[in-house]
C-alpha cells in the first residue's frame, strides 16, 4: 500500500510538472493582439491582431505582461509553478472559476502563454462557449486552419485559437501563444 501511495505521488508530481510544457491535448484560448499589454475596453486591435479573450471589460491577450492582468483579476482560486518548457525559468498557472492563465518567463516579465476557458460562463468575442457545437464554431469563424476529431484550430497573427472536443462535446477553448508550440 505504501508503494502505491508513493507511486501515485510521483505520477502526480510528474503530471503537474508537465503543465508548463504543453503536453496535454487541451488547448488555450485567447483572442489577442500579440504585442498588446492587458488593457481595458479602450484597447484597439491592429490589423495583425490575433484572437483576444475579454473578461469583465478587460482584454487578456497572449504574450502580454501578466502582472497587470492578475492585479485586475484578483486572487486566483489556485496557483501553481513549474519549470517552463516554453522558455528558461518558471511557468505559472493561475486558475479562476471559469478560466485559467498559464505564463512563460521573458526576462524579468511573466507573459501569457495561454488562456483556457473551462466553463460555459465565459465565451469568445464571437459568442462561442462550451455549450457550442462544431457547426456554431464554423458559423462564427469559418473553416478551421487545422481540424481532427478532437480539435479545431484557427491561426491568426502569432497565436492559435483551439477548440477541444470529447466526442461531440466541446470541453475547452484555448488561446495559445506561438511560444506554446
Amino acid at each position: 500500500m505504501k508503494n502505491k501511495i508513493i507511486s501515485l505521488g510521483l505520477i502526480m508530481a510528474i503530471s503537474l510538472s508537465m503543465v508548463a510544457c504543453g503536453s496535454s491535448s487541451d488547448t488555450k484560448v485567447i483572442e489577442s493582439n500579440t504585442n498588446a499589454e492587458a488593457a481595458g475596453p479602450e484597447q484597439v486591435a491592429t490589423a495583425d491582431a490575433g484572437y483576444v479573450f475579454s473578461y469583465d471589460g478587460m482584454d487578456i491577450p497572449v504574450d502580454a505582461d501578466v502582472a497587470p492582468i492578475i492585479d485586475k483579476l484578483g486572487e486566483p482560486n489556485s496557483y501553481f509553478e513549474s519549470p517552463s518548457c516554453a522558455a528558461d525559468g518558471i511557468g505559472k498557472l493561475y486558475t479562476y472559476n471559469d478560466f485559467e492563465i498559464q505564463t512563460y518567463p521573458d526576462g524579468d516579465v511573466d507573459k501569457v502563454l495561454y488562456v483556457m476557458l473551462r466553463t460555459d460562463n465565459v465565451a469568445t468575442a464571437e459568442g462561442i462557449d462550451l455549450s457550442s457545437s462544431r457547426e456554431d464554431i464554423v458559423g462564427a469563424y469559418g473553416q478551421a486552419t487545422e481540424e481532427d476529431s478532437s480539435s479545431m484550430k484557427y491561426e491568426k497573427g502569432d497565436m492559435t485559437l483551439v477548440f477541444i472536443f470529447d466526442g461531440d462535446s466541446l470541453i475547452s477553448i484555448e488561446y495559445d501563444s506561438a511560444m506554446n508550440k
